[in-house]
């Protein structure tokens, strides 16, 4: 079976075939932008087709899908008259109920299979028929979102190369989280390593953690500024460039979101693979000694302390 069922093998010979390798190549562009209807359900995969309103359900639910037996399974295999028939490799833990119960609700609204065969419709307009003037002004609206992202609070910060990747990574959401780790096929009993009390994801892990808050409560109640916590790393960055708008300095200021961001995720990763937990305070201190170190590279002519240091933002 191909990879994709709704569209052929990606073209990989380099000769006779560079018009449709072009064509296809644009696969992916033309597949985010649109959904499976479901009639008979014999052509559409639950867990990897983008059906359900909601959107794909092995994204979604990455947790619960490294749970049951059948991952490759179509919608008629999995619906009976009495429901959906879903089967798990073994007993749930405890904390794993909630998520599984989350994931029945999600997929309960299914109104049945009904005759006809499924179809890929188009969501770039109400007709569900592809467009290529559509579908260009959709990549467009792609590009212009690029002009929004963060590069100069990733790139131009002053901060070692491989911790500039690193942010980037988290910005794109892609940093080897757990939640990142199960969208590979691993499973996992995903759990925080810093706060213990929900799924591991990276929004989380660097943002909304109460563990990784109190680092953030440094840096804002010492400028005495009121920040309500965006929901993603590259909507933090650019928050972050405009709440130092009044830093003094405001080079230093640009080096505090990789300070905390490296300092969680060298604590996460010493809980993870050596079980060594270090006290909150301590990986406060971690913190506030990287920003002084980096900020000393800055101004290698001029060696600052701590104090000056946070005086300056």
């Amino acid at each position: 079976m191909p990879k994709d069922k709704w569209m052929t093998k990606e073209v990989t010979t380099p000769y006779g075939v560079s018009l449709w390798r072009s064509i296809r190549n644009l696969w992916d562009e033309v597949k985010n932008n649109s959904k499976v209807k479901v009639f008979y359900g014999r052509k559409t995969m639950i867990w990897k087709d983008n059906w359900h309103e909601k959107g794909n359900l092995e994204e979604l639910f990455p947790d619960v899908y490294n749970l049951v037996t059948f991952q490759q399974g179509f919608i008629a295999d999995l619906w009976t008259l009495q429901g959906w028939n879903f089967n798990f490799r073994r007993h749930l833990n405890d904390w794993e109920v909630q998520r599984v119960a989350d994931f029945l609700n999600t997929v309960e609204p299914f109104n049945g299979l009904q005759t006809g065969k499924d179809v890929l419709w188009w969501t770039g307009n109400n007709r569900g028929v592809y467009e290529v003037s559509r579908a260009y002004k959709l990549m467009d609206q792609k590009n212009q979102q690029i002009k929004n992202w963060p590069w100069k609070q990733i790139w131009k910060s002053r901060i070692p190369y491989k911790v500039s990747c690193f942010v980037r990574l988290l910005a794109k959401e892609a940093t080897l989280t757990q939640d990142n780790v199960m969208k590979r096929g691993i499973t996992l009993c995903s759990r925080c390593f810093l706060c213990g009390e929900t799924l591991e994801t990276v929004n989380h892990l660097f943002l909304h953690c109460k563990y990784t808050q109190q680092l953030w409560r440094i840096f804002l109640s010492h400028r005495g500024i009121s920040w309500t916590m965006p929901g993603k790393v590259s909507e933090a960055l650019k928050s972050w460039e405009e709440a130092g708008v009044l830093a003094k300095d405001k080079g230093r200021w640009r080096l505090i979101p990789a300070s905390i961001w490296w300092a969680i995720w060298k604590e996460r990763n010493s809980r993870c693979f050596e079980s060594i937990e270090n006290s909150v305070q301590k990986v406060k201190l971690n913190c506030i000694l990287l920003l002084c170190f980096w900020c000393n590279q800055l101004y290698s002519n001029d060696i600052v302390s701590i104090i000056d240091v946070l005086d300056s933002i």
